[in-house]
């Protein structure tokens, strides 16, 4: 122990290098983490996630996990609410044994709060009947794109939610479909 006036002093004078790596690596470390952080909260990337976790959603026939993922106000032009576009999207999958909905030529873009997914989706798997059959061939054969519409529901990076989704190819008309039709007609209810 060394001690002398108006200095300090230090009992292990050859630890103090040592502190000051392990000063520097834990800094290192935490600014490695809050740029991690920070890069994975970027609105393209989430809204990216978001996409890919709502086409899973649906091929997954996972009514909760696509719920999650709509915003309580989605409105789109056939008039269906969240829960009409959850049922209407698990009525199309209850069609097929296996799913599978791959998009293609992605565009995102993101003003503010707001983006817009605008895909290609090809529909494929193992139909158990002509109405799935019918809807692998109408998605894929649509002319024009899905378009995805996404907004941030509040401060927190994992807010985004769909608000609406539709593609101009497809009818306006549903010829007195409901939500579940497909399900309950399958069940023969």
């Amino acid at each position: 122990m060394k001690f002398s006036q108006g200095k300090s002093w230090t009992i292990f004078p050859h630890q103090c290098g040592s502190a000051r790596l392990i000063l520097l690596l834990a800094l290192a470390v935490v600014l490695t983490v809050v740029g991690l952080v920070v890069w994975s909260s970027r609105p393209s990337h989430v809204v990216a996630k978001r996409q890919a976790a709502l086409l899973a959603g649906v091929e997954s026939r996972s009514g909760a996990r696509v719920a999650r993922l709509l915003a309580e106000d989605y409105q789109d032009r056939w008039g269906f609410t969240r829960g009409d576009a959850v049922e209407a999207l698990l009525d199309a999958g209850s069609q097929f044994l296996t799913l599978v909905v791959t998009p293609e030529d992605s565009s995102t873009v993101i003003e503010g709060r707001r983006a817009v997914v605008t895909t290609r989706l090809v529909v494929s798997g193992n139909a158990i009947g002509p109405v799935g059959h019918e809807i692998t061939r109408t998605v894929n054969q649509l002319k024009e794109p899905f378009v995805f519409v996404w907004e941030k529901q509040s401060f927190l990076p994992s807010s985004w939610r769909l608000v609406s989704m539709e593609n101009s190819s497809l009818p306006a008309e549903l010829y007195g479909y409901t939500a579940g039709d497909l399900r309950r007609a399958l069940h023969g209810e």
